[in-house]
């Protein structure tokens, strides 16, 4: 869902468009208006009062967060949630925690889930893979980037600002206020007793990839693979392996010698380097 995040508009905080509003400058690149702690704190209220069950927007939701309903700062807030992967919509109204989102909520598993998070904000993944292997530029430099990205010109003082205030948040920033680094995770063994391979399901206890020995980001990503049967388009494939060697890289690779790798399509036109 969050791959495909519709344009937004460059007026306020108000993600809805208004009457005759057609001609403004949109963003064609997705990010949030808000930061990721706002995004957590929707997360930290729904875990709060209905755990993994579903909640209502206008009538409890609003409530528990001591907001009105109807104000653009908790539209705002619920679109930012939504951004960063943490809660879904079964309609207009109902809302639940997805999965990412319960790890968040999860103090054994945030450090590696707010990173994931971090990831699936379109402006913020293409930030990173611009400069996870240099230095940011200073702001007036990093707001140009980010115009070339699709961010409207109206709009990238804003978009800056929470991209390095998130970045900080979910440990991007830890290495230097110019660096984006992945956050290292620490994989603690199995308890005594309890097998690697574990036994059926796939959820977080001993089963499917849950129960390997892996660092959490890689488990997250093995959890996207399709069933088998279902669709899984080459393009999507691709990005899915890019993505998965860039990871293992920060995980295993050591500073003095990280592995180059080259990915694509044999015999297709598109062909990319990871790490």
């Amino acid at each position: 869902m969050n791959e495909n995040v519709a344009p937004i508009d460059d007026d306020d905080g108000d993600l809805e468009s208004q009457p005759g509003e057609s001609k403004r400058q949109r963003s064609t690149i997705g990010f949030p208006y808000s930061d990721y702690e706002a995004a957590l704190a929707v997360a930290k209220a729904i875990h709060g009062n209905v755990g993994h069950g579903a909640c209502s927007a206008s009538s409890q939701l609003a409530a528990w967060m001591q907001q009105s309903a109807k104000s653009s700062t908790y539209r705002t807030q619920l679109s930012t949630a939504r951004l960063f992967g943490l809660i879904d919509s079964e309609n207009a109204e109902t809302y639940r925690l997805t999965e990412l989102g319960i790890r968040v909520v999860d103090p054994a598993q945030a450090r590696a889930a707010r990173a994931e998070a971090f990831m699936k904000v379109p402006l913020f993944a293409a930030l990173y893979e611009k400069y996870k292997t240099g230095v940011t530029p200073p702001p007036g430099a990093l707001e140009r980037e980010i115009v070339s990205l699709g961010v409207s010109e109206k709009q990238k003082a804003r978009a800056r600002q929470v991209f390095e205030t998130s970045a900080e948040q979910t440990g991007f920033r830890e290495q230097g206020p110019n660096r984006l680094v992945m956050p290292a995770v620490v994989v603690l063994p199995p308890p005594a007793g309890s097998s690697g391979n574990g036994g059926g399901g796939s959820g977080n206890g001993g089963g499917g990839a849950a129960g390997l020995n892996l660092d959490p980001l890689l488990i997250a990503l093995l959890h996207k693979i399709p069933g088998q049967g279902d669709a899984w388009p080459k393009d999507r494939r691709l990005r899915w392996f890019k993505t998965f060697a860039m990871n293992v890289s920060q995980v295993y690779d050591g500073d003095e010698e990280p592995v180059e790798l080259t990915i694509g399509l044999v015999g297709g036109a598109s062909v990319g380097s990871g790490p």
